[in-house]
């Protein structure tokens, strides 16, 4: 309550004072430039749902299934 008070009169104050007050939290996710290709991923793949039948990666979304994925072991 004393926070919504508060942001209600940050609010007044800059009105009176003449300064526009404008957003500052413009995300657009279709503009992000870390999003890569599934062909230049070093691909993490996590489960999508409880069942763990398909799993995506987290870093470029690609989706497959789990007979797909191959069993690498980095220790041979």
């Amino acid at each position: 309550m004393a926070l919504n008070f508060m942001y209600l009169l940050e609010l007044i104050v800059k009105w009176i004072k003449g300064k526009k007050y404008e957003r500052k939290d413009k995300f657009d996710p279709f503009a992000m430039d870390d999003i890569e290709t599934p062909e230049d991923c070093e691909h993490v793949f996590l489960p999508l749902d409880s069942s763990e039948e398909y799993f995506a990666c987290s870093q470029c979304g690609m989706v497959v299934k789990k007979e797909d994925l191959k069993d690498v072991n980095i220790f041979k």
